[in-house]
């Protein structure tokens, strides 16, 4: 079909409906275009989004300083704007949907360093660890093996284009509003 640039001013950032039915939709996807209707979007243009538009105009990549380094970089892969969309929708229902376990404090809501480390406090040894190149370690098979895993245990082709969603150059990108829930 033809897409024309009103059709991409249609998406809006925010979901229909309430968190528990998010839920709801989200357990009972069964194909691409129930994917569509969970994130509130025309189904002709999930598909323009993930397979017509050119790969690399997906995502603009670009490089910027590390905080606590001058000489060392990192790699952002800001999505297009249309694709950051569905990925911030697909972000709040995996939000809804995702329980972490009470440990986790990376990437949630009310959660931080400070609150990671007050659980330390007083221990003889902690252990401070930071991995590089985090998001890009997490590979496409993973978030769809993710998605098709026990707590979600969705069907292949739904998994496969969530991480479709999810992924760009077979990553997890930095950049992307689904890369810190997903990774999580």
């Amino acid at each position: 079909p033809q897409i024309s640039m009103t059709d991409s001013k249609k998406l809006t950032l925010n979901l229909e409906g309430s968190p528990e039915e998010w839920v709801e939709k989200f357990r009972n996807l069964r194909n691409p275009r129930d994917i569509a209707t969970l994130l509130d979007v025309d189904y002709e243009l999930l598909v323009y989004y993930l397979y017509k538009i050119p790969y690399e105009n997906r995502y603009r990549v670009f490089q910027i300083k590390k905080r606590r380094s001058s000489s060392s970089t990192r790699t952002i892969s800001a999505p297009a704007k249309s694709l950051k969309i569905i990925q911030h929708k697909l972000a709040q229902v995996l939000a809804s949907v995702y329980e972490p376990k009470a440990p986790v404090h990376g990437f949630r809501k009310g959660k931080s360093i400070l609150t990671n480390a007050e659980r330390h406090v007083n221990q003889k040894y902690v252990l401070n660890v930071d991995l590089s190149n985090f998001f890009p370690s997490i590979n496409f098979g993973r978030v769809r093996g993710m998605f098709m895993a026990v707590p979600y245990k969705l069907d292949e082709k739904v998994a496969t284009v969530l991480a479709q969603i999810c992924c760009f150059n077979n990553e997890l990108p930095q950049g992307a509003p689904t890369s810190p829930i997903v990774s999580n």
